[in-house]
């Protein structure tokens, strides 16, 4: 992916980057080390490392990405240390706003260099002795810089909560993503809690929004294709929150910027600038969905020994009971979303009666994208196996803005990009003026989950603009078998309009899996 408001990032790690250095200039000098060097990247961290007391070695970890982390936070409160700095606060306030508390420190007129903070038996000396509170403090401060750091510019950790990737990915499997693959994007809302909170932390909301930086992402080497997994910021997710900290979801990108896209039958087709439309090959084990008659109850047990996740009921239940009464025969009647091969395995289990592919989309067409309900002109009968045709804009393209591309676009020209366009009856009014057309700022992607009948998607909410992509993930690095949990009456347990799964085992085969 190319880069976003580059510019504006390196003007702002020039800003920091400069305070930090003169604050460090002021140092090196009470210190006895060359100056000068301050204003030197890597070089001044020679410097730096000499003066604060530790080994040579520091150097490579200082050049080592994600490594360097570890160390800069090391030598950073080594900094502190040497310059009188042993409070709590202080070391909180001077390593995660280095920039701001180094150059106050240095401005001071008492300010004085005590020794060598890096150097353990110069600590004995002079470091007062801390509590046991203050030495758990320092323990999580210093888990919050160097996991929150990797975390935030890195890489990052996801578990897959629902099961709209099955049977490729499944509830339980924990992913490593790269942010930096495709380009890293800087975190928008830079003051929260680190790790263990995206939105909210014991009731209270985790992040705050006093400081909200505009979108920047740094380059990446690798461009998104169609049929890439990739973890996304949820665009339908709360308008009160932060792109950043709106839900994470995972899905499979099956539009890129500049395609047309349209599903016939339950097949995706492509058509790129200039071509044919083709079909996009599906990967790995593509789920469709089942009518499953069952001689008894569904049981964990069923789920478990034929690699199913979850189950729902049918909404013709009712009329397939009564049909098989009729016969003279009781069967239960299920939905399970499985893919073929795993269906004819299942066929034969004791307890299935029979099992048929449902390919009927009764009750699952009323809320896809475009709303019709809300729509200017336009009106589809759009469904799961056939919708479209769309188009995605790219980033830096002028589209023509008429009364019958509008209801399509409109959720990228106003809520994503903001620009505050209407259509007056006439026209279409952007504040006191008259716009024919509309560049856009960002590029669009298409997300569909694998497993097509049973997931949240861009069929419902419609397009992800390019500043909620949060990365690739690379591997699956552990998995549990999970299983929804069925309450009393043998139906899948639902708390807070969410499924919730139960543990039954480790998917071995699953770990360090690379992602399809």
């Amino acid at each position: 992916m190319e880069s976003f408001s580059f510019g504006l990032f390196m003007w702002l790690w020039a800003a920091a980057f400069l305070l930090t250095r003169i604050g460090l200039y002021m140092m090196f000098k009470k210190a006895g080390q060359p100056a000068w060097t301050a204003f030197l990247p890597i070089l001044s961290w020679w410097y730096w490392i000499k003066m604060v007391g530790r080994p040579w070695w520091y150097m490579i970890g200082m050049v080592i990405p994600c490594i360097n982390i570890l160390f800069s936070f090391n030598i950073t409160l080594d900094l502190l240390r040497s310059f009188g700095q042993h409070k709590f606060w202080q070391h909180f306030t001077g390593i995660l706003f280095t920039f701001i508390y180094v150059p106050v420190l240095a401005m001071r007129n008492d300010l004085t260099y005590y020794g060598q903070g890096g150097n353990a038996e110069w600590r004995k000396q002079h470091v007062p002795k801390h509590s046991g509170t203050r030495e758990w403090g320092d323990a999580l401060l210093f888990a919050a810089y160097v996991a929150g750091g990797m975390r935030a510019l890195f890489f990052d950790f996801f578990v897959i909560p629902t099961p709209s990737m099955e049977g490729n990915l499944k509830v339980g499997d924990f992913l490593v993503v790269s942010r930096v693959k495709i380009g890293m994007r800087i975190p928008m809302t830079p003051i929260t809690v680190p790790v263990i909170a995206h939105k909210e932390l014991m009731g209270m909301q985790a992040f705050s929004d006093l400081v909200e930086l505009p979108y920047m992402r740094l380059p990446g080497w690798y461009t998104i294709k169609n049929n890439d997994v990739v973890v996304f910021n949820w665009p339908a997710d709360g308008e009160e929150f932060p792109v950043d900290k709106k839900d994470n979801y995972v899905k499979r990108c099956v539009g890129v910027p500049g395609d047309s896209l349209k599903i016939v039958g339950g097949s995706v087709m492509i058509r790129k600038t200039g071509e044919n439309w083709t079909k996009l090959t599906p990967v790995g084990k593509q789920q469709k969905r089942y009518l499953l008659l069952l001689k008894e109850p569904m049981s964990t047990d069923f789920l478990v020994r034929n690699d199913l996740g979850d189950f729902t009921i049918p909404i013709k239940a009712g009329e397939y009971i009564q049909a098989a009464e009729k016969r003279g025969v009781k069967i239960i009647p299920y939905t399970i979303f499985t893919w073929n091969e795993n269906a004819a395995k299942i066929k034969k289990d004791r307890a299935v009666a029979s099992l048929m592919e449902d390919i009927l989309d009764d009750g699952m067409t009323s809320n896809l994208y475009p709303d019709t309900a809300n729509n200017l002109t336009f009106r589809h009968r759009w469904t799961l196996n056939n919708y479209g045709p769309v188009y995605l804009p790219k980033r830096g393209e002028t589209i023509k803005l008429t009364k019958e591309n509008w209801d399509w676009y409109r959720l990228a020209v106003n809520r994503y990009e903001k620009a505050g366009i209407t259509w007056d009856g006439n026209g279409f009014i952007q504040g006191s003026d008259k716009v024919t057309e509309y560049t856009f700022k960002f590029g669009y992607y298409w997300m569909m989950g694998d497993n097509r009948y049973n997931s949240s998607d861009s069929r419902y909410w419609g397009y992800v603009p390019e500043d909620h992509v949060v990365g690739k993930p690379l591997f699956t690095f552990f998995s549990f078998k999970k299983v929804i949990k069925m309450d009393e009456n043998g139906l899948p347990f639902i708390h807070d309009n969410n499924m919730e799964y139960e543990t039954k085992g480790i998917r071995w085969e699953k770990i360090l899996k690379p992602i399809e």
